[in-house]
């Protein structure tokens, strides 16, 4: 008797300590069967920079959540992000599997962490990486440098601004997919690609590589060292060792390769040199005269066009031209025309001036010698190309022709005009003439009133000077088909002489030569055509030379001069009364 409540206390902490077992492994299975299952894996161990390799993140439960990709590393860049979901029923019941697939690369080496990430209310391990380097070849299914990679500038030192040619070769025996290579950075410089990419085929030791060359003009902008990046090419191709015996089995596997990066020296400017500062290889400097006499004339205005060419400089680094000051010649400069070519020394650059020069008085006049300092980086010396200069024999202005005169030198082509002018027109011509002449009549009425009786508003009113249109438009319908009748029959003289004619009668400026033409008009295209033909018309060499000016070209020329006419006039309308 004396042991049974001994023996109770015993059985009761018994049952407690099963009842308090059971309870645990209740809240474990509990919890084990509805917290998810989290994973996270690449798909390959080793990797090297500038491969794209693959990370998936699985959890075995529909969340509703997204995996915080803002936690992978800034060393990596993220290609791509594809979702999946797969469903599953068994013996009852269903199971969902939920991934994501994230393609990544990096072209930094060494020791990368990608931290655990979470997923709703999990998260994955840490998985550490090892990133290899690059070698600047790939050897595949057993042969050496299949895909090899070279870059090299023309250069090691160079000085500030001085154009650097780096040169990208890509050699492939092999096929690639999805390939890509990257674009070369360089500190405090400008880059600029030269051209397209050239391809081509090349033999070495015995294998056949397909070769891609890429050019690039680099500036540097400062001295000091300067580093060029490496180059990186990343693509698939087909790797027979991962076909497991099948050889109808394409598989694929991501490959890079990088180039070396390259370290300039970049010298400042000598302290010799003059400002501004050109770096060239070479410079050229050089003129033409729209005429090729050397005799003048007062108010004839000459084109000169003035030409230089900086190989290894682009357009942009070229200063403008100082002209020299010359008393007795005005210039008036065109905007200045800016170009560059490739050519297989790089970048050629080139500054077009164009000056209208116009005599002002008589005598010889010398235009001084234009010069232009640049630095020559092959010699590493100063040097200065020049335009020598030249003397002009300045004559006197020529007296204005009167439109009498200017009819009277039509002779022979205009009479021919003439006959072919429709007998009507004189009819018409008569009626025109007649209700003009009422209209002058009634104006002089109107003009002969006092001032005081006119409104206040028509006091202030401007008229031109009543002039009769009959016979302008028929001297000018005269000399348009004369001038139309000489560019037909190609007679560079009466080219000259009817399309000068024609324009002093649309211009209220005088018109006499072509040049003085030329530099009245803004059309591009039509003054190249004038010029062409004054050149032509002067030339000591005998050419075959051909007037394209068209209709189009004759209605340009007319509008200008026309419109030009009509702003002069009427910034110079007189006064109708004294008020």
């Amino acid at each position: 008797m004396s042991l049974a409540p001994k023996q109770r206390a015993i059985n009761n902490g018994v049952s407690s300590y099963v009842i308090a077992r059971a309870f645990a492994l209740f809240v474990l299975f509990f919890s084990l069967s509805t917290s998810a299952k989290i994973s996270q894996s690449i798909d390959r161990p080793n990797i090297h920079a500038g491969e794209s390799f693959l990370l998936t993140i699985q959890v075995d439960k529909d969340t509703g959540s997204e995996p915080d990709l803002s936690l992978i590393p800034k060393e990596f860049t993220i290609i791509s992000n594809s979702q999946y979901q797969q469903m599953s029923n068994l013996n009852g019941r269903t199971s969902i599997i939920k991934g994501w697939k994230i393609k990544l690369s990096t072209l930094v080496t060494g020791k990368i962490v990608i931290p655990p990430i979470p997923v709703g209310n999990e998260q994955t391990e840490a998985i550490n990486l090892f990133i290899k380097d690059t070698s600047d070849q790939v050897d595949l299914n057993g042969q050496k440098k299949a895909i090899y990679l070279e870059a090299n500038a023309d250069q090691n030192t160079s000085y500030v601004q001085q154009q650097i040619i780096f040169t990208v070769k890509l050699y492939r025996a092999v096929n690639t997919h999805y390939a890509r290579l990257t674009e070369p950075t360089a500190n405090d410089s400008i880059v600029e690609k030269l051209g397209d990419d050239i391809q081509y085929d090349k033999m070495l030791s015995g294998t056949r590589y397909i070769v891609t060359e890429r050019r690039y003009a680099i500036f540097p902008q400062k001295s000091g060292k300067l580093t060029i990046s490496a180059i990186n090419f990343t693509a698939d191709v087909n790797d027979s060792s991962k076909r497991g015996g099948n050889r109808f089995l394409n598989t694929t596997r991501p490959i890079s390769v990088n180039s070396k990066a390259v370290d300039i020296v970049v010298k400042p400017q000598p302290t010799t040199a003059s400002t501004p500062w050109m770096p060239a290889a070479e410079v050229v400097l050089a003129d033409k005269w729209s005429s090729s006499t050397n005799q003048l004339t007062v108010g004839e205005p000459v084109t000169w066009t003035i030409l230089l060419y900086a190989q290894g400089l682009s357009e942009s680094q070229i200063p403008e031209i100082s002209l020299p000051k010359v008393d007795g010649l005005q210039f008036y400069p065109d905007t200045p025309q800016k170009e560059r070519q490739v050519n297989d020394r790089g970048i050629l650059g080139q500054r077009i001036e164009k000056l209208a020069v116009i005599p002002t008085k008589e005598g010889e006049i010398t235009l001084p010698s234009v010069k232009v300092t640049w630095w020559d980086t092959k010699s590493d010396s100063e040097k200065t190309a020049s335009i020598p200069s030249k003397t002009f024999t300045i004559l006197a202005g020529a007296t204005p022709q009167t439109t009498t005169e200017a009819n009277e030198k039509i002779g022979p082509v205009t009479e021919q005009v003439l006959v072919s002018v429709d007998p009507n027109i004189f009819y018409w011509k008569a009626a025109t003439f007649g209700f003009a002449l009422l209209w002058l009549i009634t104006l002089l009425v109107y003009l002969n009133k006092s001032p005081s009786s006119l409104p206040q508003e028509r006091k202030r009113t401007k008229t031109k000077p009543f002039k009769s249109t009959i016979e302008k438009e028929l001297n000018e319908s005269q000399l348009y088909k004369a001038l139309q009748l000489a560019i037909k029959q190609q007679q560079l003289e009466q080219i000259e002489k009817q399309l000068l004619l024609w324009s002093a009668r649309l211009s209220s400026f005088p018109i006499h030569s072509l040049g003085v033409l030329s530099n009245l008009l803004q059309d591009s295209n039509v003054r190249q055509k004038i010029e062409a033909l004054d050149a032509a018309r002067y030339s000591n060499v005998q050419t075959d030379f051909h007037c394209d000016l068209v209709k189009k070209d004759l209605v340009d020329i007319a509008t200008e001069l026309t419109t030009k006419k009509e702003i002069s006039q009427n910034e110079q309308i007189p006064e109708l009364y004294d008020l």
